[in-house]
C-alpha cells in the first residue's frame, strides 16, 4: 500500500475536486485496499465488504468538493466506510424470535422434520438393499467411500461420462423407491 502522505495527495485531490476522473481513479487505486481491509475484518462476507468499499468511494466522490485537499484522505475514506458499515449492521440486524409460543412452535417443527428425516434415511437404507451387487457397490464407492468419477471410471475401464450417467439413473431409482416407501408408511 502506498504512503498516505497528504502532500503527495494534494494535487490529486485538487484535480479530482475539479472533476478529473483520472485523478479520482488514482486516489481510489491508492486507498481501495485499506478501505476494503478496514471493512473486511469487521464483516462476515468479503463480498459485502467489497460492496461497502465501493459505496464508500461513491459517497466520497459526491463529498469530495467539500473537503480540505491538504488533509490526508485515507482516514476520511475509512470514516465514510465505518459509517456505511454501521448503517449496514442496523439494516441487516437479526430479529429475535420473541415469545415462548413462537420458540415452542420452532422446536416442534424441528422435531417433526427430524422424524421425517429419520424416516427418509430408513427408506434409503431399505432401497439401497434392493440394488443389485454392482450397482450397490458403485453407489457405495461414490457416496460412502468418496471415490471420484475419474477413479471409478479407471477402476471399471469405462468413461467418466458413462459412470456419471449410471449414477444419475441410480439416484433417480433410489428417489422413486424412497418416495414409494414414504407414501406407504
Amino acid at each position: 500500500m502506498k504512503d498516505e502522505d497528504s502532500t503527495d495527495e494534494t494535487p490529486l485531490i485538487r484535480a479530482a475536486q475539479r472533476g478529473d476522473l483520472g485523478a479520482f481513479g488514482a486516489l481510489v487505486e491508492r486507498h481501495h485496499t485499506s478501505v476494503r481491509a478496514c471493512l473486511a475484518v469487521r464483516m462476515n462476507s468479503v463480498h459485502d465488504a467489497e460492496d461497502l468499499a465501493q459505496e464508500a468511494f461513491l459517497v466520497a466522490f459526491r463529498k469530495l468538493p467539500g473537503i480540505d485537499p491538504t488533509m490526508p484522505l485515507g482516514p476520511w475514506l475509512r470514516g465514510i466506510a465505518m459509517f456505511l458499515l454501521a448503517n449496514h449492521r442496523r439494516k441487516f440486524r437479526a430479529t429475535p424470535i420473541g415469545m415462548n409460543d413462537e420458540l415452542q412452535a420452532l422446536v416442534d417443527s424441528r422435531i417433526e422434520s427430524s422424524d421425517r428425516e429419520s424416516e427418509r434415511m430408513s427408506a434409503l437404507r431399505e432401497c439401497l438393499e434392493t440394488l443389485d451387487g454392482p450397482a450397490r457397490a458403485l453407489v457405495n464407492a461414490r457416496y460412502a467411500d468418496g471415490a471420484t468419477l475419474d477413479e471409478l471410471a479407471s477402476r471399471s475401464r469405462r468413461k467418466s461420462s458413462a459412470i456419471s450417467m449410471q449414477l444419475h439413473r441410480l439416484r433417480a431409482l433410489l428417489a422413486e423407491c424412497i418416495e414409494r416407501r414414504l407414501a406407504g408408511a
